[in-house]
């Protein structure tokens, strides 16, 4: 799935190989760690990361990667594992989304969600928790646990 995709918003997938049941993927390489590399167990002489420029320069750019997976890419994209160590920082803090290995071609026509069996993340969404449907709306719901009020500005 991911070599069909090309935004700039997500991991460029360079290359695979396979021999038998081995199989390997090859990313481009990201330098800068994920997103929870920067928020969570700081050491003392790092600085947490700004809200006013660097934070919301990261959330633009996440959200417009799922702008891509869920309007642009045809068919959408559900992403279905949107967290902070999924989303992988260069030098200059722009946002590359990364591990596809949840992501689910959406609903297509009139349909509006997809019935799967829950895995990943717990607590990615309740609704589908409770329901086992899969919306472009969950991804947005993991959005905010992301960027959402549990990460208070400094």
């Amino acid at each position: 799935m991911l070599g069909i995709l090309h935004s700039e918003n997500l991991v460029n997938l360079i290359g695979y190989c396979a021999d038998g049941d081995q199989k390997i993927l090859v990313y481009e390489y990201i330098s800068f760690g994920t997103l929870e590399d920067h928020l969570y167990d700081l050491p003392p002489n790092k600085k947490p990361l700004d809200w006013s420029t660097t934070r919301m320069k990261i959330a633009e750019g996440a959200a417009k990667g799922l702008e891509y997976l869920h309007d642009t890419a045809n068919p959408p994209v559900i992403y279905h594992d949107f967290k902070a160590s999924n989303i992988l920082l260069d030098e200059e803090f722009n946002p590359n989304l990364s591990d596809f290995g949840l992501a689910k071609l959406g609903p297509t026509g009139d349909k509006r969600y997809m019935s799967i069996r829950v895995m990943g993340t717990y607590g990615y969404c309740p609704e589908f928790a409770l329901t086992s449907q899969l919306t472009t709306g969950s991804d947005v719901y993991s959005f905010s646990g992301v960027f959402g009020d549990n990460y208070r500005a400094e």
